[in-house]
């Protein structure tokens, strides 16, 4: 369910939602996963809906799973996401529609071949992508194998739903992922995943203000997250322990990982204060804001929502992706452990870096990423797929 817009793909979700709404008689059909039950009054009331399909659903990412998922989907995430009482729901309303926005390919699967209206994917990466970078990570032999299988066959589905969508919505830096690869890319349009805007209202921040802390935030159960912020402990902090023993490190997000807290433990100054509502007690006296990912495809909203807020920042390739940004202008971009520890001690050190990245950052995120004008095009998309007006 697109509520709360706790995470980057929730909050573009949560936004889309609420504009196509404003300009469509819409319906949302969704799985109820983890705690989306006791939100969904509240989601209902915020938005009319001509109607609401919401089930519960829980399918673990296990190995039995990938097994089954090898005889009876084209890919884990699809097997995971398969329900027969989903399926027979829609089937009781899609017809009163002219067209249906799928919001996540796994989502593609309940898509009718009988449907006579428009499709339209909007997706939140380039999925294969994510398995790809994942498998060139690992050392592990038999996990290799598996992960670039997973890339294959997320791929062959990504080239099926594609062709069969009559618009694709995508990144920029995702649309260069699937032209390198072959895909046919002249039914996609460009779209953004954006943030916080409301942190451009805040007053700017002050270096004297600040504390020598760091800040991460994220969904803590997301791969990618995880395997960032472990490389970040395991072998970043203890470099920047080694210059400032005092500084400290924030990890703000929801269902933590186990292995999180357990690399943590290995350390000291780390701490899991959750996930934090008002996030600006910690914004406004963070030093360094951290986002040490290492595989991923697509905008990273936590990286537009530090621009935002002008909280200079320290990434790599993969955070800064997709996004309009220069190294030493507008943030530290490093790649390798002791770039990123060297980085990061530049920031707890440079009054004059820090102010530097702070007003630019906030500069570049007010020029080029805000909803309305997205939002405003995006819709204008949807119009032209129906040349001669739509009932």
């Amino acid at each position: 369910m697109p509520f709360p817009p706790k995470s980057g793909g929730a909050i573009k979700s949560w936004n889309y939602v609420k504009n196509l709404e404003s300009n469509f008689t819409l319906g949302v059909a969704c799985f109820l996963k983890e705690d989306d039950t006791n939100h969904v009054a509240e989601f209902t009331n915020q938005i009319s809906l001509k109607d609401f399909i919401g089930l519960p659903l829980s399918v673990s990412r296990s190995p039995i799973n990938l097994i089954l998922s090898y005889f009876m989907s084209p890919s884990l995430n699809v097997f995971r996401n398969r329900s027969s009482n989903f399926s027979n729901a829609l089937q009781g309303i899609i017809k009163d529609y002219d067209l249906i926005l799928v919001d996540h390919y796994e989502m593609f699967q309940y898509v009718p071949s009988s449907f006579e209206g428009k499709v339209v994917m909007h997706t939140h990466n380039a999925e294969f992508m994510l398995w790809k970078r994942m498998s060139e990570l690992t050392s592990n032999p038999l996990k290799k194998i598996a992960l670039k299988l997973e890339e294959w066959r997320v791929k062959q589905y990504e080239r099926k739903i594609f062709k069969n969508s009559h618009l694709v919505f995508s990144t920029p830096s995702d649309i260069a992922l699937y032209k390198k690869e072959g895909f046919n890319t002249s039914r996609f349009r460009t779209t953004f995943h954006l943030g916080n805007t409301s942190l451009l209202d805040l007053p700017d921040l002050k270096w004297n203000q600040t504390k020598p802390t760091f800040l991460f935030m994220g969904t803590l159960s997301w791969e990618p997250n995880i395997d960032g912020i472990l490389w970040f402990i395991e072998k970043v902090w203890p470099e920047v322990l080694k210059r400032h023993p005092d500084c400290t490190l924030s990890i703000l997000g929801h269902q933590a990982d186990p292995r999180l807290a357990k690399a943590a433990e290995l350390t000291k100054n780390i701490s899991f204060p959750g996930f934090v509502n008002n996030l600006e007690n910690y914004l406004k006296h963070t030093r360094v804001f951290i986002v040490p990912l290492r595989f991923g495809s697509g905008m990273k909203v936590k990286v537009l929502d530090g621009l935002y807020r002008g909280t200079p920042m320290v990434t790599t390739s993969i955070g800064a992706e997709g996004i309009d940004v220069k190294d030493k202008q507008h943030l530290l971009i490093e790649d390798d452990v002791h770039g990123f520890a060297l980085a990061c001690v530049k920031l707890l050190e440079s009054k004059e870096l820090w102010e530097k990245l702070s007003t630019n950052s906030r500069k570049v995120a007010s020029e080029k990423y805000h909803w309305e004008p997205l939002f405003e095009k995006m819709t204008n998309n949807l119009l032209e797929l129906y040349p001669n007006g739509s009932n």
